[in-house]
């Protein structure tokens, strides 16, 4: 489907919203949050998904599962190789996420990575190496505030985003644990499509539906596997994705991080240790929300001391899944960028 064919009219955004707070939700309670039938759910549903204007897939919780931890990196580009640097660094399965930005920097991704020695060989002898990057700026990633997938506040009620979440289940604390074959097995078949049946996966890995069922389960519950589901944002009204770089007085910098955190329209706040204190990411309506944003939110965070925002122009890839770009072919050459 061309990026022209695509409009979702509310029905749809309300089923997508409902993806996102519960990637696994039944028809049933997708309908029941919505207000119409199961079928007409199912319907409307398969054909975003059919079409590719919606996927849900599942990641790990590198931090949960005990196989590595991000770091964020901002990268310069010479002029003009930005689009194909970035489709070069999409391909690396420890990316997951990046996009193409405005600002200081031309591109932002946030890498997965096992140890410091492992970061080091990533970037000296990887990704420093690819030909156009004129420079690169890379941040440990030291706390998690927040990680959201669901960002299309207000598109459903607060009572039907409510019974989704409770249907969804809390998510528990425990020790990190490495995934076992079988769960990576799992993992890896509900990477391409998390709405997969129990059955499905069962049938595909050989081991029973009830087996299935209660593995996939406890890795929700226990938080190493999530799901996301991955839309174009403008799709949903939102036009406006912008990454804020943020330095913060140390003494305030929890009370800034929670204070963003607690924020709908905030879906990422991490605290950082390198270029700044806090990286936040942003999604809003338009640049009028934006305006809003920066000057009733950000300037009125405890300890701020500078702010830097970048606008996502193009995001490649989201939860490791790789998001169809209207502007880049897949080799990351310009289809018309004006």
């Amino acid at each position: 489907m061309t990026d022209e064919a695509v409009v979702l009219d509310e029905m749809d955004r309300q089923i997508v919203a409902a993806l996102q707070i519960h990637g696994r939700a039944t028809w049933q309670q997708i309908a029941r949050a919505v207000g119409t039938s199961d079928t007409t759910v199912s319907r409307r549903a398969q054909r975003l998904f059919s079409d590719g204007v919606v996927r849900v897939v599942a990641s790990t919780d590198p931090l949960r599962c005990g196989s590595g931890y991000p770091v964020m990196m901002q990268v310069r580009c010479h002029v003009g190789q930005s689009p194909r640097v970035a489709a070069e660094l999409a391909k690396r399965p420890d990316v997951r996420f990046i996009a193409l930005v405005t600002g200081s920097f031309d591109i932002v991704l946030e890498l997965i990575v096992a140890s410091q020695r492992e970061l080091a060989r990533v970037l000296f002898n990887g990704i420093e190496a690819i030909e156009g990057i004129s420079s690169t700026v890379t941040e440990n990633v030291i706390a998690h505030y927040k990680v959201a997938h669901v960002w299309s506040h207000g598109t459903l009620d607060e009572p039907a985003a409510e019974s989704l979440a409770e249907a969804r289940g809390p998510i528990v604390e425990t020790e990190p644990a490495p995934l076992d074959e079988r769960d990576r097995a799992l993992v890896e078949l509900l990477g391409t499509d998390a709405r997969l049946s129990f059955a499905g996966l069962a049938g595909q890995l050989g081991m029973s539906e009830s087996m299935a069922k209660r593995r996939v389960s406890t890795l929700v519950r226990e938080g190493r596997v999530r799901f996301t589901t991955v839309v174009r944002p403008e799709l949903l009204g939102y036009q406006v994705e912008a990454f804020c770089w943020l330095d913060v007085d140390l003494r305030h910098l929890d009370d800034a991080a929670r204070t963003l955190a607690a924020r709908p329209e905030v879906r990422y706040v991490a605290g950082t240790a390198g270029y700044t204190d806090l990286t936040c990411e942003a999604v809003l309506r338009d640049h009028a929300d934006l305006h809003r944003f920066t000057t009733e939110v950000l300037a009125n965070l405890p300890g701020l001391r500078r702010t830097e925002i970048g606008l996502e122009l193009v995001t490649l890839k989201r939860a490791y899944a790789h998001v169809d770009s209207p502007f880049l072919d897949g080799d990351g050459s310009d289809k018309g960028i004006v």
